[in-house]
């Protein structure tokens, strides 16, 4: 007599293992497709530097084509002043591997917060960015509590990315691609895809929005690297603008620099961070 009624639970139970089964294998199918379309860029991680002691942070970001060694001038005065600083190769670029799949601009900055995780950066942080780098730090600072300051050299900043300046961009590189790809096929992998995905960067960056509390110093050169002088006085509009927004951000004309002020100035960048250094402490 028990038997039927044991059945009915061994039935039960069948069923109950079966819809486990079922429920663990969709988690596992779903992880999968999360992992195969993660936006994350890199397979392995990014080279990264940490010298010297104190905070905040300082965490260099280079623009494209330009490996970490662009702050050399830059990066060991600040030292001197009792703060950590950071370098890194972004992506393909110097000792970083280059990523998988597509390139993506939320890419770059989840592989630097993973970085920066992984050697124990925990923040407080100061951003100090150059050219395309601007960009990172903007999505950095949107997402990442633990940012205290930017510093802008010459770079790029949510509001200047228009549909002009994308324009102008694939316009005047894209046809230099092929000579690059010849002349040095390693950086062609890191630069052309950037190039190729401005347009997906710049609606990202539309979506942007740098907390006004932060203390900000936009660096200016005084000859940009965009030639056309419509373009030029957008990007000088738009800058004026970010700045007017919120009294925690002011700007500094670099005068006599070019795009590389941090080369060819380098005392207006240390100047900027050492005033977002006296603010913050």
């Amino acid at each position: 007599m028990l038997w039927p009624y044991c059945s009915k639970i061994f039935s039960f139970k069948k069923v109950a293992v079966v819809l486990i089964l079922r429920q663990f294998l969709s988690y596992i199918f779903c992880a999968f497709l999360a992992a195969l379309f993660s936006t994350a860029a890199l397979s392995a991680p990014l080279w990264l530097e940490a010298k010297g002691e104190g905070s905040p942070t300082i965490i260099f970001i280079s623009g494209n084509g330009n490996d970490a060694s662009v702050w050399k001038g830059i990066e060991p005065h600040l030292r001197k002043v009792g703060v950590q600083t950071v370098v890194y190769d972004r992506a393909g670029l110097g000792n970083s591997p280059l990523w998988e799949g597509a390139y993506t601009i939320e890419g770059e900055a989840e592989d630097l917060q993973a970085a920066l995780t992984a050697h124990g950066v925990s923040g407080p942080v100061m951003l100090v960015a150059h050219s395309y780098g601007g960009y990172i730090a903007s999505l950095l600072a949107e997402n990442m509590v633990q940012v205290t300051g930017l510093v802008f050299v010459d770079a790029g900043i949510p509001a200047d990315m228009s549909q002009q300046l994308v324009d102008y961009v694939l316009a005047e590189y894209t046809p230099r691609f092929e000579a690059l790809e010849k002349a040095a096929t390693e950086l062609a992998k890191a630069i052309i895809p950037v190039v190729k995905a401005y347009p997906t960067t710049a609606k990202r960056m539309r979506t942007v929005g740098i907390p006004e509390h932060l203390p900000v110093i936009d660096i200016l050169a005084e000859t940009l690297w965009v030639q056309d002088e419509r373009i030029v006085s957008q990007m000088r509009k738009a800058h004026a603008n970010f700045v007017a927004t919120s009294p925690n951000r002011s700007s500094l004309f670099a005068k006599g620099s070019g795009h590389n002020v941090m080369k060819d100035k380098p005392r207006y960048v240390i100047e900027a961070i050492t005033r977002i250094l006296e603010q913050l402490r």
